[in-house]
C-alpha cells in the first residue's frame, strides 16, 4: 500500500494566484514569506548590493569588461541575472551628486582653471581688462557647473534619450531598436558615473591640486570606454565603430551644451 503525499496549495500574497510549489508561477514570488524584522531588512539591503548573480556590485564588475555583452543579454531577456539598469543609474547619479557636492570638486576645478587662464593671459602680455574678463567668464562657468551638479538627475534623464537616438541613428544597421539603445545607454551612463568616482573623485581627495588632470583623465576614459561598448554592442568593425562613435559623441556634446545653456537660462529666471 503506497503512501500518498498531499501538497497544500498556496495563495500568492502578491498576485492572489493559487499554486503548488515554492514559487508563484505568475509573478515568481516565494510561497513562504515572513514578517520583516530589522535583521531581514539589513539582509535584503546587503543582498541587493552583493548578491553574486544580480547585485549591483556584480553588475559593476561585468560592466567594467563586458558592457556590450551585459546590454545584449539584458535586451535578450536575461533580466533576473542583472541589477535593474534604471535603478543602477539613479543610485549612481545620487552618489555622484552627493560626492561632488561634499568634496567641492567642481568648485576646485573652476578655481584651478581660472588660475591657469590668468597665468596664460599674463604670460601673453594681457591687460588688467583681459584678466577681469577671464575672472568674469570663470565665475559664470563656476555658477553653471554648480547648477549642472544640482540638476544632474534632470539633465541625465533628459540627455540619455537624446544620446540613444543618436546611437540608434548611426548604428541602426545593427538591428537594435530605439528602446534597446535606451537600455544600452542607461547601463553605460551608470557605469561612467562609477568611473567618475574611481578616476576623478577619489584621486581628487588624494591630490586636489591635480583636479584638471583628473577630470581630463575621466573624459578620455569616458570616450575610450564608450567606443569599446559600441564595438561590443553593435558588433561592427573597429574603424567604423570609432568613426561613428566620434560623430555621435561630438554631436551629442554640441547638443548637450546648447540644451544645457537653454535649460539653465530658464532655471535662472
Amino acid at each position: 500500500m503506497s503512501a500518498t503525499v498531499e501538497t497544500l496549495a498556496t495563495t500568492c500574497k502578491n498576485c492572489d494566484v493559487t499554486f503548488d510549489g515554492k514559487f508563484c508561477p505568475n509573478c515568481s514570488q516565494k510561497a513562504s514569506t515572513h514578517r520583516f524584522t530589522l535583521g531581514h531588512f539589513i539582509h535584503e539591503f546587503l543582498h541587493a548590493f552583493t548578491h553574486t548573480d544580480k547585485g549591483i556590485l556584480f553588475l559593476i564588475k561585468e560592466m567594467f569588461f563586458h558592457p556590450g555583452k551585459v546590454a545584449l543579454e539584458y535586451n535578450a531577456g536575461k533580466r533576473k541575472k542583472y541589477f535593474n539598469p534604471i535603478t543602477f543609474l539613479l543610485i549612481m547619479t545620487a552618489i555622484q551628486v552627493y560626492t561632488t557636492s561634499k568634496t567641492g570638486l567642481f568648485t576646485q576645478y573652476a578655481e584651478s582653471l581660472q588660475t591657469l587662464m590668468e597665468q596664460m593671459v599674463g604670460n601673453a602680455g594681457g591687460s588688467a581688462v583681459d584678466l577681469q574678463e577671464v575672472d568674469r567668464q570663470m565665475d559664470e562657468a563656476d555658477r553653471t557647473m554648480m547648477m549642472v551638479s544640482e540638476n544632474n538627475k534632470l539633465l541625465t534623464m533628459l540627455f540619455i534619450p537624446v544620446l540613444s537616438f543618436l546611437t540608434w541613428l548611426f548604428f541602426r544597421r545593427s538591428g537594435h531598436n530605439y528602446a534597446e539603445n535606451l537600455v544600452f545607454n542607461v547601463l553605460i551612463n551608470g557605469q561612467l558615473m562609477v568611473f567618475f568616482l574611481i578616476f576623478s573623485v577619489i584621486p581628487f581627495l588624494i591630490k586636489p591640486s591635480l583636479v584638471i588632470f583628473w577630470l581630463l583623465l575621466y573624459f578620455l576614459l569616458n570616450w575610450i570606454y564608450s567606443f569599446i561598448a559600441y564595438r561590443q554592442f553593435f558588433k561592427q568593425g573597429w574603424g567604423i565603430t570609432i568613426f561613428k562613435g566620434l560623430v555621435v559623441q561630438v554631436i551629442y556634446l554640441v547638443l548637450v551644451q546648447n540644451i544645457t545653456a537653454l535649460l539653465l537660462g530658464f532655471l535662472k529666471k
